[in-house]
């Protein structure tokens, strides 16, 4: 199990942490053995390729993961509370009160035959905040200008199709903020949006963080993204964490194989574009085929490098660095990896 990366003022807790699925085949461990922890105002981007179990993780934290999932962790805490230990009845005073999820696809979660506004105010009579109508529109209204949407008071009366995008996603970071939560994980929320608009959730998610110490795990497959958001990343393989650390650190140094691959199938932003871009060979492995040893070894271009180390196929690496920055890799903090 790797370490955990403290936060400076912890307000999420994860040690252990598991999610396995009972299919037919047996069972299928889509998360394995995660620890970290999350500060208050914190914005944490979760990268990796597509089923390394950043989704799954997301959903665990706010004990969602769909049956026939099964979450289990040594430790699970918001604060001082105690995530494994809730029934379902308080895990639901728990979700969008203090810990929000907003999805890529906002249109999904919403009504079509109900107006923004009724949307809004019912998570607020869904969970008994006090208030009468009027105070709960009122405040409806606030949440929507908060995510600068034009003419809040116009958009209370639209339905979801009536509206862009962009706005739809601001109505869905309206949702999330209006009970303000203290935990937001954003699922790539911004895969679907132009550039432009992309950009403006961006800053929007940023001041959030800053403005009400709100902690965000952004989960997304795009590492330039992390790069204007974050404050630390933790990089997904084959459902473990396998380098964290501060953005910039992990840009300027990253240390496991699988960092430094992503990195460079990026688009330099300045200078002349290469011939052509890295691409990492394979596939990532199914949840439940995963290699022994080291999982990215089949991948990895340091394994080969290496001459095929018996303790790659053998020993899963333990993660090696300086406690805030480290990688999960048997060469990570050596010269001749560099």
């Amino acid at each position: 199990m790797t370490d955990i990366v403290e936060a400076t003022v912890p307000l999420v807790t994860v040690r252990g942490l598991s999610v396995e699925f009972a299919t037919q085949e047996g069972t299928v461990r889509a998360v394995d053995d995660v620890s970290f922890t999350a500060g208050a105002g914190e914005i944490i981007g979760l990268v990796g390729e597509s089923a390394s179990g950043k989704s799954t993780l997301g959903l665990s934290l706010l004990r969602a993961v769909p049956a026939p999932g099964r979450t289990s962790a040594e430790e699970l805490r918001l604060e001082d509370r105690d995530l494994l230990g809730l029934s379902e009845t308080e895990l639901r005073t728990v979700r969008s009160a203090e810990i929000a999820l907003v999805v890529q696809d906002a249109l999904a979660t919403m009504n079509p035959v109900t107006t923004i506004g009724e949307q809004i105010t019912r998570i607020l009579r869904d969970h008994a905040v006090p208030g009468t109508r009027r105070e709960h529109r009122e405040r409806a209204i606030r949440a929507l200008g908060e995510v600068r949407l034009p003419d809040p008071e116009d958009v209370m009366r639209r339905y979801p199709h009536e509206l862009s995008g962009g706005m739809q996603q601001r109505v869905a970071i309206a949702q999330g903020l209006i009970l303000e939560p203290k935990l937001i994980i954003a699922d790539e929320p911004t895969t679907a949006l132009d550039v432009t608009v992309q950009a403006q959730i961006l800053a929007l998610l940023k001041s959030i963080a800053a403005t009400h110490g709100t902690s965000i795990i952004f989960v997304t497959h795009d590492l330039a993204t992390v790069a204007e958001i974050g404050d630390r990343v933790m990089v997904m393989y084959a459902g473990r964490i396998v380098e964290s650390g501060p953005v910039k650190d992990v840009f300027r140094s990253p240390e496991h194989p699988y960092t430094r691959a992503l990195l460079a199938s990026l688009l330099p932003l300045g200078g002349e574009p290469p011939a052509r871009l890295d691409a990492i060979p394979g596939q990532p492995p199914r949840p439940g085929s995963w290699p022994t040893g080291c999982r990215f070894s089949p991948r990895c271009p340091l394994y080969r490098a290496k001459g095929e180390p018996e303790q790659c196929r053998t020993h899963d690496p333990r993660a090696r660095g300086d406690g805030s920055h480290w990688a999960a890799c048997h060469f990570a903090t050596e010269e001749e990896s560099e």
